[in-house]
């Protein structure tokens, strides 16, 4: 069987984020081989989030199946919506649809239609080759485009929403520190009033003094 993992190399992380809960807590804590030859005697909260997905990526890309089962299993639990259209979709062509061998083009576009407008390309991208299904080649590869652009147009986004958060950050502090600037005019503007006040006053004082 091609493992599909090594398909999708540059997408273990959009893969795992999906699932990084049930790498943490279920999968990591149960395969203490697994743990020990990657994190030996680390505790487990100490470990990042970058480490796990490196270690888990290299297993899977040398073929370790058991761990490929399970995020598979994970991946497509958490997309049942997904797997329902394509179950629904397939057992349209064969109700065994684990015989199908390969689709037609026609065929597949019967399956595609309405994936992506419901559940995003990426998605479904992810889905189509985590679970083998037999789309033509061109069909991957044109999905496999299409989820590339779809990715670089959310990185494109991330990166303008933090420098949209960055901008606020700073404009914020500026704005708190011209007010803690206000406060400290305002504190120097009733001194000055205040001073000046008590100035007139000895000086009234001492106006009547010399004509006294």
């Amino acid at each position: 069987m091609q493992n599909q993992f090594q398909t999708l190399r540059n997408w273990t992380t959009e893969v795992f984020n999906s699932i990084k809960k049930d790498l943490r807590n279920d999968h990591l804590p149960a395969d203490l081989g697994f743990y020990k030859t990657y994190f030996g005697n680390r505790p487990l909260k100490g470990l990042t989030t970058e480490e796990i997905f490196a270690a888990y990526e290299k297993e899977l890309l040398q073929g370790n199946e058991q761990i490929a089962a399970f995020v598979v299993n994970r991946w497509v639990f958490k997309h049942g919506d997904l797997y329902k259209h394509f179950a629904d979709r397939l057992s349209a062509i064969n109700p065994d649809f684990d015989e199908i061998q390969q689709l037609t083009d026609e065929q597949a576009e019967q399956v595609l239609e309405g994936a992506v407008e419901n559940f995003g390309i990426i998605p479904t991208f992810l889905f189509t080759v985590l679970n083998g299904v037999v789309f033509p080649q061109g069909m991957l590869e044109r999905l496999e485009v299409l989820a590339s652009e779809a990715r670089r147009a959310q990185d494109v986004e991330e990166s303008t929403a933090q420098e949209m958060q960055s901008l606020e950050k700073i404009l914020a502090s500026h704005q708190r520190e011209l007010a803690r600037l206000q406060d400290k005019i305002d504190g120097v503007q009733k001194k000055y009033a205040r001073d000046t006040e008590a100035l007139k006053k000895q000086v009234k004082a001492l106006q009547k003094r010399l004509h006294g």
